[in-house]
């Protein structure tokens, strides 16, 4: 039995006691003056979710949420995160661990994605008098809240708090893990953060830097990409020792755009020209001011395939949703409607993005509050993540590892990088991981963790996926599509 099957099989087997009141009584129970239960509805087992109690409500002002409390109980609590600039509950994953026994909850952090899409939220008008709570809420209040207040709920339901909570995010959930264990280190035992934007207003200055970098001549039409990528990778794959179709790290291939890549003379899908290859240094130089100094790092090698849409915008315009951020909560004092992508200033600008950062960013290295109550962090990200750029989270638990130790650190806290996935998933990579497996089996510090490729639901290649700085190296004999021809280990210089 794979491991994390036993795991999970081992905490469904941890059933409480029936519980103590009826499901429909949660709606008449008080929980705060600023918490409204709206609806608690017993469910019946279906062939798809197990019976339960379906409790629905609204935290002042407006962070709506959704708890789902399984009738043969766990004992464990579980949140889930977010996505984008979130709006809406997440309950795919409420569902996916109330499957699994947990008592789930999910918030939309405190707005409605379709009255207020993107960042209008947090656009002060006589109809949104709220609108700087609501950042709040969004930035990190919410799930707090929500998390009291589930945890509250839970003990009056059972009539016993969770022995065990636990927070499974990935993206704008992975930041929002993060806040948790920054701001509050006493909600959560184990958190798993994935992809997290821990500099959020950076990655939106980035995406701004990339528009810009698109514009006139210098834009790169999509036909482009699969050449783009073709060469980055035949520049890249060896550079590990191994010629399999995913780049380990790629920080370690020395791919530059002028140097590497066919100028054209006539213009073509088989070359760049050179406004093009300059747009492309941009890209992977990352966000720098007119004096040269970098802002922001630059997109790893290896994401190119599905940068339309993810990175580059199809009409060759900046994303919607981080120019919207610009102009409703990342630029202090914020511009408004009227305000457009080209107008940001690398020089000026920057600075602005300052007050936002407070909030948005969770880049606080203290987690030792977190580590004295025996919390613990897995922390996972692509290496090739075309979203949210990878090389801040590295930064972070780099110097979380220099203020407390690198042994005490990894005794708590330990970070993976999945070559060749994608945001959250995906890609060439094996990124099909049960992550919140080893945080609950957590007595001693994960060594590894097994990733899997899946091909229309089959698995076709297996690697172990190896704590920062570790990477898996080839044994040198053996299929190199198996985990168990792998070994973690320093990387060869």
């Amino acid at each position: 039995m794979p491991p994390f099957l036993a795991s999970l099989l081992s905490a469904s087997a941890l059933i409480a006691a029936a519980p103590t009141i009826p499901c429909d009584s949660l709606a008449a129970k008080a929980f705060g003056k600023e918490v409204t239960l709206h609806s608690a509805a017993l469910v019946p087992a279906t062939d798809k979710l197990p019976a339960h109690c379906d409790v629905r409500g609204v935290i002042w002002p407006e962070a709506r949420f959704a708890l789902k409390l399984p009738t043969d109980w766990n004992e464990r609590f579980q949140m889930v995160g977010n996505g984008g600039t979130a709006g809406v509950i997440s309950l795919a994953a409420v569902d996916l661990a109330l499957r699994q026994g947990f008592a789930a909850v999910s918030t939309d952090t405190g707005h409605d994605a379709a009255k207020e899409p993107l960042a209008t939220f947090a656009h002060l008008t006589p109809e949104n008098p709220n609108a700087h709570r609501k950042f709040i809420d969004f930035a990190y209040l919410s799930v707090h809240e929500t998390t009291v207040l589930a945890k509250q709920i839970i003990q009056t339901y059972y009539g016993t708090r969770p022995r065990y909570s636990y927070w499974v995010g990935c993206s704008t959930g992975g930041r929002q893990g993060m806040q948790e264990a920054q701001r509050y280190p006493e909600d959560f035992d184990g958190l798993v953060i994935g992809a997290p934007g821990l500099y959020l207003t950076g990655n939106v200055m980035r995406r701004i830097w990339v528009g810009q970098s698109q514009l006139g001549d210098a834009a790169l039409p999509p036909e482009k990409l699969p050449l783009l990528h073709q060469l980055v990778y035949q520049k890249c794959d060896p550079v590990d020792g191994l010629t399999d179709g995913i780049i380990d790290d790629p920080r370690r291939c020395d791919f530059q755009p002028k140097r590497d890549l066919p100028l054209c003379t006539a213009d073509t899908n088989a070359c760049f020209t050179a406004p093009q290859i300059a747009g492309l240094s941009k890209i992977y130089g990352g966000v720098r001011n007119t004096k040269g100094k970098l802002l922001f790092p630059g997109e790893p090698l290896g994401s190119e395939s599905v940068w339309v849409g993810n990175l580059i915008a199809p009409d060759k315009a900046v994303l919607p949703r981080s120019e919207s951020q610009m102009k409703f909560y990342v630029l202090s004092p914020p511009p408004g409607p009227s305000w457009t992508y080209p107008q940001f200033n690398f020089d000026k600008d920057p600075p602005r993005t300052a007050k936002a950062a407070q909030d948005l960013n969770p880049r606080n290295p203290d987690l030792a509050p977190l580590k004295k109550r025996g919390g613990k962090i897995i922390q996972y990200s692509g290496w090739a993540d075309q979203q949210v750029n990878p090389f801040p989270g590295i930064e972070y638990y780099e110097t979380v590892s220099k203020r407390l130790g690198p042994g005490p650190t990894r005794d708590f806290y330990r970070l993976f990088m999945v070559p060749g996935m994608l945001h959250c998933a995906g890609g060439p990579g094996c990124s099909n991981v049960n992550w919140l497996a080893p945080l609950m089996e957590w007595v001693a510090a994960p060594s590894q963790i097994l990733g899997t490729h899946l091909e229309k639901g089959q698995a076709t290649r297996t690697r172990p996926l190896c704590p920062y700085p570790e990477v898996a190296r080839y044994n040198g004999s053996g299929s190199t599509d198996e985990a168990a021809n792998f070994t973690c280990g320093a990387p060869v210089r």
